[in-house]
């Protein structure tokens, strides 16, 4: 049902390019096709004869992002479908109490983003940084966040230290949500007018994780 709504409020609201939406203002619209370099341009939509496809294959900034969603899709996955198992399993924690503890890490992160998307946007709007830098950093800190704070978590499972794998756990999710603006953001940076493209490319890959995760955890975990 909550998808057929989404559904529904996506062709009420949605529309395929700015200057189709029946409500927006001129000054938005001006914003933002300069922003996408598109100002008064009319260029045709790509199509799949017109998109470079040769260019992206042999570009590493694509295979940047590519290897970056991929390894953000790995650890969405994991916890997604093992958290809840991993917090019973070594904590004891009932049904609700794993709920509880897997919807903490996301609702903090809910704020994290759109947090990081302004403090990315203000570092390179006042010069402090350049557009390359703020991704490397916001990427590389979100995704060493992460990293930090899981292998906290396994130190503090190894000591049946509930409250500290939960914090830790938490935390580290969050931070991650400043990799968003990072390398999920890049491919406007990159190819502001193939961005959808490069996104369906980068998200399909990246759903591939989804797949393995399971064989992987299969296999770290047959002989517990």
């Amino acid at each position: 049902i909550a998808g057929l709504i989404w559904y529904a409020v996506w062709l009420w609201l949605v529309f395929e390019t700015p200057a189709k939406h029946p409500t927006i203002a001129a000054r938005e619209l001006r914003y933002i096709e300069d922003s996408l370099g598109q100002a008064h341009s009319h260029a045709p939509q790509p199509t799949i004869r017109t998109t470079p496809w040769r260019k992206f294959m042999t570009s590493m900034p694509v295979y940047a992002i590519i290897v970056a969603n991929f390894c953000r899709s790995w650890n969405f996955y994991l916890l997604v479908l093992f958290q809840a198992r991993f917090m019973s399993e070594s904590f004891g924690l009932t049904t609700v109490e794993t709920g509880m503890v897997g919807s903490l890490p996301h609702l903090l992160m809910t704020c994290i983003v759109p947090l990081g998307g302004m403090l990315a946007d203000h570092l390179r709007k006042t010069g402090t940084l350049t557009t390359t830098q703020v991704r490397k950093l916001f990427n590389c800190g979100g995704f060493g966040v992460e990293a930090l704070f899981f292998l906290v978590v396994a130190y503090a499972t190894v000591r049946h230290n509930s409250t500290g794998a939960t914090l830790a756990l938490t935390v580290g999710v969050a931070g991650s949500g400043f990799a968003i603006s990072g390398f999920n953001v890049n491919h406007l940076d990159i190819a502001p007018r193939y961005a959808s493209i490069l996104m369906g490319m980068s998200n399909g890959i990246g759903t591939i994780a989804g797949l393995l995760v399971p064989i992987f955890v299969d296999h770290m975990t047959k002989d517990k």
